[in-house]
């Protein structure tokens, strides 16, 4: 086998970019949004919950920016206690990507 190829990463700019968070109840979803919006590289915040248990929230954060700083705000939102379980979905690159439908959606439609 052979060793697996780094790619340079470092100037690609992250224009959208969606994160499944967990969460504790404080704080809420719109304190969440005005914590993530202070990293000055996010220019819209989308924040959505989905789920509630007894001590935590599940919830989608749709960022949105010119060139996204992912490890600013990735310490903000773990600096409240929160922790990211999974990067669902990021747009790259100089301009934004036409969305095209998901698998399952293209089904729907046929």
């Amino acid at each position: 086998m052979t060793a697996e190829k780094h790619i340079p990463i470092k100037g690609v700019p992250i224009k959208i970019i969606v994160l499944d968070v967990l969460k504790p109840h404080k704080p809420n979803i719109l304190e969440l949004g005005q914590i993530i919006c202070t990293e000055k590289s996010v220019e819209n915040a989308n924040v959505s919950v989905y789920a509630v248990d007894e001590k935590t929230e599940s919830v989608k954060v749709v960022l949105e920016g010119s060139n996204i700083n992912f490890e600013q705000v990735a310490g903000l939102i773990e600096g409240y206690g929160a922790v990211i379980h999974s990067m669902d979905k990021v747009v790259l690159g100089k301009k934004k990507v036409i969305e095209v439908p998901l698998i399952e959606d293209k089904r729907r439609f046929s």
